[in-house]
């Protein structure tokens, strides 16, 4: 591995790397009308200059900003916007991911995905397996099923860390154009999609093609767009055994592809801690 990341330190008894396989896929795909998408939570005005003078403790107690989770979201990104211009396309560095994760033979992505996201930055955590084990069974509470070997929702991993004070408020992408915003300037982005039987296997490049039958549902963690190769840049939590040190790659159009076949960007606001 690259000398600036390292494995979780409790790995499993047997890596998902060794024998991959539908089993390892656990996301389910379960919409909710409830949901918010970024086009619609920016709708909410955004805040004046003026509140720029103002103290995080007025802000609290003169504004709505931290009443409601949907304007918390919007007050955040446009404070990061205020605080770091974004720059475009690749001059916007991958988010950093030192701890690769490594679900073992269990069905528990939603779990490490989320895992992944608290252990990236921005908001750098230390997350370890037995944390994204955790995780799952949290996200198996919300779905009304304890301790189920049954996988999970996207939204059910996000509401657990909300439940954790993790993160403040979720939305979710429902365009590439969305999500390059996101991607370059905010965060990473947990997603979830269908896994096909041909993206097992990573090319000799890194590349996963989304092609084939599709064997289940799979959530995993986007870090960077590429632009020079029009593909993102995704971290696995099959351990380093698996693609390119974790790591994988999908060209934006095969994205894309997915993401209209049922799949799901979630952007999150993460909380200091």
């Amino acid at each position: 591995m690259e000398p600036d990341r390292r494995l979780a330190m409790d790995p499993p008894q047997r890596s998902a790397s060794e024998q991959t396989g539908p089993r390892l896929l656990g996301r389910v795909y379960r919409p909710d009308p409830r949901d918010w998408s970024l086009a619609r939570l920016m709708e909410i005005a955004e805040p004046s200059e003026e509140i720029l003078q103002r103290t995080v403790e007025q802000v609290m107690t003169e504004t709505s900003y931290f009443t409601d989770w949907r304007a918390y979201l919007v007050f955040w990104r446009w404070l990061k916007k205020q605080n770091r211009p974004a720059p475009a396309g690749d001059r916007a560095p991958a988010w950093e991911l030192p701890i690769q994760l490594d679900q073992g033979d269990t069905g528990h992505c939603v779990g490490f995905g989320w895992s992944g996201w608290v252990d990236a930055t921005p908001v750098a955590g230390q997350y370890q397996n037995a944390d994204a084990h955790a995780l799952y069974y949290e996200c198996k509470v919300i779905d009304g099923e304890p301790r189920a070997e049954t996988g999970s929702t996207v939204r059910s991993g996000a509401l657990a860390l909300r439940n954790r004070g993790r993160l403040a408020a979720f939305a979710f992408a429902r365009s590439l154009a969305e999500i390059d915003d996101w991607i370059n300037s905010q965060g990473s982005v947990v997603v979830g999609t269908d896994w096909t039987n041909d993206m097992f296997r990573p090319d000799s490049a890194g590349y996963v093609k989304p092609t084939g039958a599709v064997a289940g549902g799979h959530c995993y963690l986007m870090l960077d767009r590429l632009d020079d190769e029009q593909a993102y840049l995704f971290q696995n939590s099959w351990g380093a055994g698996w693609g390119s040190n974790g790591r994988f790659k999908i060209k934006c159009s095969d994205f894309g592809d997915l993401l209209a076949a049922d799949g799901e960007a979630c952007c999150a606001a993460e909380l200091p801690h």
